[in-house]
């Protein structure tokens, strides 16, 4: 059954086009866990997509553990970083592990299922307290209300990929929905097309801060991975679990 999200020719343009936000956090990442001794530690990352942090992680000897929900993300996955462990999955659903850290890049944490409210985040937050060992973290971002608007579109290519985009923001409903629509080279002169339309929540920042401060974390928000910025309107909350 299709979950909606990352059919296999999204997933591709994914991994070959928009993997700019995975590679610039990394080194942030990677410092932060250092930082705070955690070396070769247990790293879960939600929405794991297809596998370039996870490799970035194995590379720094850690053992990833990657969850998605996409199959296709989650087979590109496992070729890009075989020495991680993958699980298919929803980061509000799967049992997590005893870990060092969890992330959740790309706003994954604010995918909504077509037809469905948005998913909460405290029973999360609550679920993440329990598995990351004291001073270890949970890093991840989203889109939060704000200026500019939202309402955005247009396009990027590859050498056998294209993809045209469109979102619209609902202010008063605090959710953007994106349109895509993706084209790929499956043979000489032949493409492909297919379409994908996902919903994402946009966060009030107290309101995400405070569920934080109730499930033990101490909180530190930006909007930039060290000297990688985020897209407007996106905002990464730093959360280190009390010891």
């Amino acid at each position: 059954m299709s979950t909606g999200f990352y059919g296999a020719d999204l997933a591709y343009v994914h991994d070959a086009g928009f993997g700019d936000h995975a590679r610039g956090a990394a080194p942030f990442l990677l410092d932060t866990l250092a930082a705070a001794g955690i070396r070769g530690g247990t790293v879960v990352d939600l929405g794991c997509g297809t596998g370039i942090w996870l490799r970035a992680l194995v590379d720094a000897g850690h053992h990833a553990v990657g969850i998605d929900i996409s199959a296709p993300a989650l087979a590109l996955a496992r070729a890009a970083a075989p020495g991680a462990h993958t699980i298919a999955g929803s980061a509000f659903t799967c049992d997590l592990p005893p870990c060092d850290a969890i992330t959740a890049l790309g706003e994954v944490l604010g995918y909504v299922a077509r037809g469905r409210r948005p998913e909460p985040l405290a029973p999360l937050f609550e679920r993440a307290a329990k598995s990351i060992r004291p001073g270890g973290f949970l890093i991840f971002d989203g889109i939060v209300e704000g200026a500019p608007a939202l309402d955005t579109s247009g396009w990027r290519t590859g050498p056998d990929w294209a993809v045209l985009y469109a979102n619209r923001e609902d202010v008063a409903g605090l959710q953007v929905t994106r349109e895509m629509w993706v084209f790929r080279e499956t043979g000489a002169d032949v493409w492909r097309r297919s379409r994908e339309t996902h919903e994402v929540a946009v966060w009030r920042p107290k309101e995400v801060v405070e569920a934080l401060d109730a499930a033990g974390f101490s909180v530190s928000t930006a909007t930039a991975y060290g000297n990688f910025p985020l897209l407007p309107r996106r905002m990464a909350f730093i959360a280190c679990l009390s010891p």
